[in-house]
């Protein structure tokens, strides 16, 4: 594996895009987010991932340290807005006992994957010859990634509401990784908006839209703020 990644990113970062679009949809599919059979094949993936960041000397790459002068990011405050959209309708747990249990660890791995993966490897991949168009593509293949959701049988409108705003949270997360080069709060946010997901209440299409449109005017708001930031004073703040 370590060959394959010397010899390219990109390809490396593609064909992981590729196993867990494939993993990810037949366990869904298949099982189902509170199958243990999930959390197995999911955190198989996370454990690869991981061992092959720590053990090849990684991790300051792919932002696994911590965040320097918070305050510069506005104590990430926009990243809590996007969270707090699973509670507008109210609390209700989608399953019962050790489903739900399950379904909440596999929400848990879903985003740590998936951040190591768009936010890491592809950005990483990209960004070595064109930072704007790493951003760029590593937001839009998130945002696109989540099409996979119609194989489990979600609406038609429902995931083009669903592709629209992840796009958006893509560029925030994105902006967030590259600013402050950790992938911790990008891993956070992502784990808790899909963990606290399954407990989110059933609520109207109309708020729906409304929830749409928040996350996408916050999480674009904020990637434009992050956009901004002088990077020299980033640099010096963190050296």
């Amino acid at each position: 594996m370590k060959k394959f990644y010397e010899k390219s990113e990109i390809w490396f970062a593609v064909v992981w895009i590729i196993i867990y679009v494939v993993v990810m949809g037949n366990l869904r599919n298949n099982f189902g987010d509170g199958s243990p059979i999930s959390t197995l094949g999911l955190g198989i993936l996370a454990i690869v991932l991981t061992v092959f960041i720590v053990k090849n000397g990684l991790h300051r790459k792919y932002g696994f340290t911590g965040v320097q002068n918070a305050k510069r990011y506005l104590f990430f405050l926009p990243l809590i807005l996007l969270i707090s959209v699973n509670f507008w309708s109210g609390i209700s747990p989608h399953d019962r006992g050790l489903t739900q249990v399950f379904a909440v660890l596999n929400m848990a791995l879903v985003g740590y994957v998936e951040e190591i993966i768009f936010r890491g490897l592809l950005f990483k991949a990209i960004e070595k010859e064109n930072t704007k168009r790493g951003i760029i593509i590593s937001a839009v293949t998130f945002g696109a990634g989540h099409i996979i959701n119609l194989l489990t049988g979600q609406a038609t409108a429902d995931t083009v509401l669903q592709i629209i705003y992840a796009v958006a949270i893509g560029f925030a997360f994105v902006m967030v990784f590259y600013k402050s080069k950790s992938l911790i709060p990008c891993i956070l946010t992502h784990s808790l908006i899909d963990m606290t997901s399954k407990f989110s209440g059933q609520g109207t299409p109309a708020m729906h839209s409304i929830a749409a449109v928040f996350l996408t005017v916050v999480a674009g708001g904020y990637a434009l703020y992050l956009a901004k930031q002088n990077d020299t004073v980033q640099r010096s703040a963190s050296e």
